[in-house]
């Protein structure tokens, strides 16, 4: 990453849960209840209005209690003023917060240019896409992808809910928007592709409206009076073999308002889909 990397603070559990805040090197930000807050956590009664704030340098983190009511903890201890390290946790109220540093685990490689050839048709291919990308990777195919999404500015949900759906996060499909160009896409293309890590397709719905359509179809029923079964259409695997024998009712519940999906296929090749049409392979090796 040729600037300094941003900071991403990021609320765990409650029913704000995976929303996030980004500070850009140089920036601060306060954490509170209330304005002049800048991260608000409303529903937290035991929150002070403003309780802690952060800076960040591009480098280092800074963690400051701002006079709050029952104090801040960072990695359990009190604190009035301390330094804030890569993964380190917070806990504010009945809140508690994670502190990532922008691509820290999987960083993309050292010279950007350098990229294999295969690796760069795959991104100019994704790139060439007019509406909206997003996609849908498994966490449990790599323990580095979770840590590139919480790692990312972009914003991103699992398709799992609750206290269960946090508890299953480390396992879970998650549902990412790719709105930076160079940012997540180029290290999912440059440590992913081809391991099978998901899929990508295009939408212009908002995150949540493609969120709750494929929570529609995480699981389906096979037979009459068997039990329901977890759907893995996120394993590119699954759905290359699965898109080109659907029925057209099976395709529109598939797609729904999406616009189309594109995977790896056997060779490495980008295979996209559309509805009611053959796919086609493009940057094939």
């Amino acid at each position: 990453m040729s600037r300094a990397p941003r900071l991403i603070v990021e609320i765990r559990g409650g029913r704000q849960s995976g929303q996030s805040a980004v500070i850009p090197p140089g920036g601060k930000l306060r954490v509170g209840r209330t304005a002049p807050s800048d991260l608000f956590v409303a529903n937290d009664r035991q929150m002070s209005g403003v309780h802690f704030g952060l800076s960040w340098d591009g480098a280092r983190c800074q963690l400051e209690d701002l006079g709050s009511a029952q104090g801040t903890l960072l990695n359990g201890e009190p604190v009035k003023e301390a330094e804030v390290a890569h993964g380190a946790w917070i806990r504010a109220g009945d809140s508690s917060f994670m502190v990532y540093v922008e691509g820290a685990s999987t960083p993309p490689k050292e010279d950007p240019t350098a990229l294999a050839d295969l690796e760069a048709r795959v991104l100019s291919r994704l790139r060439a896409e007019k509406e909206p990308l997003f996609a849908v990777l498994d966490a449990a195919r790599d323990p580095r992808i979770l840590p590139c999404l919480r790692e990312s500015v972009e914003a991103h949900r699992s398709l799992y809910d609750g206290v269960k759906g946090e508890a299953l996060s480390d396992v879970a499909p998650h549902l990412v928007a790719l709105t930076e160009p160079d940012g997540l896409l180029e290290r999912l293309v440059q440590h992913g592709w081809g391991q099978s890590w998901g899929i990508f397709l295009t939408s212009r719905r908002p995150l949540d409206d493609v969120r709750t359509h494929f929570r529609r179809i995480l699981m389906v029923n096979t037979t009459p009076g068997a039990p329901r079964l977890y759907f893995r259409f996120y394993d590119p695997r699954v759905l290359r073999t699965f898109l080109p024998i659907c029925t057209p009712a099976q395709q529109g519940e598939m797609f729904g308002k999406n616009g189309c999906f594109l995977m790896e296929g056997d060779h490495g090749e980008v295979l996209r889909f559309t509805q009611d049409a053959q796919p086609a392979a493009q940057g094939a090796s």
